[in-house]
């Protein structure tokens, strides 16, 4: 076992004693520390300052500090001094409301420490609103003497916001605030020994209530004499001695003050002065915040180094005290060692400390009296901590992992493995080589020294993805089905790349996956940007269409119409299937009464089965016109002649006929024997027909008239009631012009051209002519304007 003496360069800096526990909030809490808020106001013109104790900090109010990058918004200045410990508190806030924050520390001075020292740092921020001075925010640090139970004079400072307070200047971001940085004051506690003292700071806003203050506070970590450094370790050929914090003016003399050796805090005195010599210090305090004093050290030489063992072995997490006997050889009662896991010093380790790895730490030992020595101990684990664990590969949810694996761990030379699920190792992995969970597992490794080590090691087993499948729609044939859509795989893994297969074995790629032409069930293989495959099914379902037979209907003639909606029409179509029709191929302008066609054209039926598909047929329909009948009716005649009905002129301005039938009943069942030869009045009926085989019809009336006659009785008697007159009968005789009697010797016995007169009476001048045979003759103009004549004989009856 080797000897390591302190060696490495650090500065000839000397301080007290370690201070009472965290006095300086190094454990970054307020333990051992007495927290109070309370309220400011003025009685009898004084500022009063009442705290109430209170079990928790107040949010906002007492708060620890660690961060060591935060300034103040006022000041700037950092929130962790540079030259204290790591961390530091804030008393009270920005917000106002006559608010008063405090915290305490019950202190008891040692009884062999006649001197005494306590140096805290403080920064302040105060509003400055012109109050009277016993209205405004100020802080207050003071330290009380509770066996007389009043504060010590020397000891308490309070500072009130103004402006010509020492070391304050006024905030750049708010022109009524004043600040002071981090400012170091130390307490002269000497003379208290056996005592019990309670330190207090305090931050107030103003009592009337609008304006606010609060404060930083760090306490030194280290207690002791009010001149650090008179002690000095022999190797050092200057002093570097110091004095307490916050005066005004520090003068430093020889004894007998022949020998001023300089003026400030701090100073170097060289050569160094003899053993035993005093050292005197003439102390000026700020006005209104301490007492003029002087103060005096004699100068020793300590030759104390530190020794500790150069290398250590130890189990890895094994705890160790660094500053038991075991590492520190010549351990002493008048030494206080601190261990710092930083060469600068900066990182104090409490406690016993856990060891994971190879590592240097650096220790230092301290007197009350100041002298320091430092050394350096290396902390070596064994060979074990040189064996690691890698995770093993990332594995799917069908698969499982073996952590057995010796790939898994590097240089297992004499290292025993057992496997656990806690970081405790107490409770055993039942099947390390076969893990189907996720987890974090750990391995104990144990080696001939009765080291062991607890590794943790990673499995990770994918979670079986999660594959969604929404069948596509139905179509109908011919259309396709792409089954690459995305929609058939919303709510899967969107990392899923897919692949698709005819079988469920996965052996038959789709060739066109994106163009399914039949209905069937095909299968996904889904696997996602972790390697891991699901696999399912997709049910294609691609209908059959429906066969349209169509048969045109037989053309009619209007204004008969056509029913398109028979079933006859469709024979050979496939079962079962609905029809609707529409006047467009596109299917747009439905026919409201498909079962009355009345106009030639190309009509479209739509054939729905019960799959929804359909398919589109033409079916023609043809409403042939009719002929135009126009029939001209022909001039009346005597029966003795004949109209010729097949006369074009009768049919003249008819059209689009191509056959003309003629008929003697609006039924046109009776056929006119000789439609030439009609010499009978009445109506008959004309039809014509055309190439199309429509017909249509008319009637017309033939006038047809008897043959003109003048009819004169054969005999009449003039003496009796009836036929008493002789007179002319007409037959087609519109006018008679002259009717004439004559007797048997040709004399005109009677004559008129007009049927008024009622005719002749069988009278010749007045005189009844005898019973004889009398000659007639009669004239007149026939129906048409012809002149017509006729005679014959009459006898005249007494």
């Amino acid at each position: 076992m080797m000897l390591l003496i302190a060696s490495f360069a650090m500065p000839s800096i000397l301080y007290a004693q370690s201070c009472p526990e965290n006095i300086g909030f190094e454990n970054g809490n307020f333990q051992n520390w007495k927290i109070s808020n309370g309220v400011t106001t003025i009685s009898n013109n004084k500022n009063i300052v009442t705290t109430n104790e209170i079990a928790n900090p107040a949010y906002g109010r007492h708060t620890v500090i660690s961060d060591k990058n935060l300034t103040d918004p006022y000041g700037g200045f950092a929130l962790v001094p540079a030259s204290g410990g790591n961390f530091s508190v804030k008393l009270g806030n920005n917000g106002t409301g006559a608010q008063v924050d405090g915290i305490s520390y019950l202190i008891n001075i040692p009884t062999n420490r006649p001197e005494f020292t306590l140096t805290y740092q403080y920064a302040v921020v105060l509003e400055d609103p012109n109050h009277l001075p016993n209205e405004q925010p100020r802080f207050i640090a003071r330290v009380k003497d509770l066996e007389k139970n009043e504060y010590i004079p020397c000891a308490s400072f309070e500072y009130i916001a103004t402006s010509s307070l020492p070391g304050f200047k006024k905030s750049k971001s708010n022109a009524t605030v004043i600040y002071k940085e981090w400012s170091p004051v130390t307490i002269n506690l000497s003379g208290y020994q056996g005592k019990q003292l309670l330190i207090e700071f305090i931050s107030a806003d103003c009592t009337l209530g609008g304006h606010f203050g609060y404060a930083y506070v760090d306490v030194n970590n280290l207690c002791g004499d009010l001149i650090i450094g008179n002690t000095y370790c022999k190797s050092t050929a200057q002093l570097n001695i110091s004095g307490p914090s916050g005066f005004q003016n520090y003068n430093w003399f020889n004894e007998d003050r022949s020998v001023k050796y300089g003026s400030g805090q701090s100073i170097v005195i060289k050569p160094t002065p003899a053993e035993s010599s005093k050292v005197i210090l003439d102390l000026t305090p700020y006005s209104g915040f301490g007492c003029p004093s002087s103060i005096s050290a004699i100068v020793h030489s300590v030759d104390y180094q530190v020794q500790v063992l150069e290398k250590n072995l130890v189990c890895q997490n094994t705890e160790i005290d660094l500053t038991s006997t075991e590492y520190i050889l010549n351990k002493s009662a008048e030494f206080t060692y601190l261990i710092y896991e930083d060469k600068d010093l900066t990182k104090q380790l409490n406690g016993p400390i856990r060891i994971s790895g190879n590592t240097k730490y650096y220790i230092k030992a301290t007197n009350y009296k100041g002298c320091e020595s430092f050394a350096t101990i290396d902390i070596s684990v064994f060979d074990l901590t040189n064996v690691t664990v890698k995770n093993p590969e990332v594995a799917c949810y069908n698969e499982f992992i073996d952590i057995t694996k010796d790939e898994l761990y590097s240089d297992l030379t004499s290292v025993a493995r057992s496997y656990y699920t806690d970081i405790n190792a107490t409770q055993i992995l039942a099947d390390p080589k076969n893990i189907k969970v996720s987890a974090k597992y750990f391995v104990k490794l144990s080696n001939n020294y009765g080291c062991n080590k607890i590794l943790p090691i990673d499995v990770v087993i994918n979670p079986k993805p999660i594959l969604k499948i929404t069948d596509p729609a139905a179509v109908c044939f011919p259309a396709k089905v792409d089954i690459t859509a995305n929609h058939n795989f919303a709510g899967s893994d969107a990392s899923f790349t897919y692949a698709f297969y005819e079988d469920q074995a996965l052996t038959k790629s789709v060739i066109d996956p994106k163009n399914i032409e039949k209905s069937a069930t095909y299968s996904v293989k889904a696997t996602n940007n972790l390697g891991c495959a699901v696999s399912g099914q997709i049910n294609v379902v691609v209908n059959e269409l429906p066969v349209l037979a169509v048969k045109d209907p037989s053309a009619v003639c209007y204004p008969e119409k056509v029913d398109i909606t028979s079933l006859a029409l469709y024979q050979g179509s496939s079962a079962n299937i609905s029809y609707t029709f529409f006047y467009d191929q596109d299917l747009t302008n439905k026919i409201v009464y498909p079962k009355a066609i009345n106009q030639t054209g190309t009509y479209y039926v739509k054939a729905t089965n019960s799959t929804g598909c359909f398919v589109v047929g033409k079916i023609n329909v043809v409403v042939n016109s009719l002929p135009t009948i126009v029939l001209n009716k022909p001039n009346p005649i005597f029966d003795y002649n004949f109209i010729d009905l097949t006369s074009a002129k009768i049919i003249k301005g008819s059209k689009s006929f191509v056959k003309a039938s003629y008929f003697e009943d609006a039924a046109l069942t009776r056929p006119i024997a000789n439609p030439t030869k009609i010499n009978k009045a009445g109506v008959y009926y004309i039809s014509l027909q055309n190439d199309k085989g429509c017909s249509v019809s008319a009637s017309i009336e033939l006038n047809i008239l008897p043959q003109p006659k003048i009819i004169v009785p054969t005999a009449f008697t003039p003496h009796k009631e009836t036929n008493n007159r002789l007179y002319p009968f007409l037959v087609s005789i519109q006018k008679l012009t002259s009717f004439k009697v004559f007797n048997k010797w040709g004399i005109l016995v009677y004559q008129t051209d007009a049927l008024a007169n009622g005719g002749w009476d069988g009278q010749f001048k007045s005189k009844m002519q005898p019973l004889e045979t009398f000659s007639w003759f009669a004239e007149g103009i026939d129906t048409f304007g012809g002149k017509y004549q006729s005679t014959g004989k009459t006898i005249l009856i007494l």
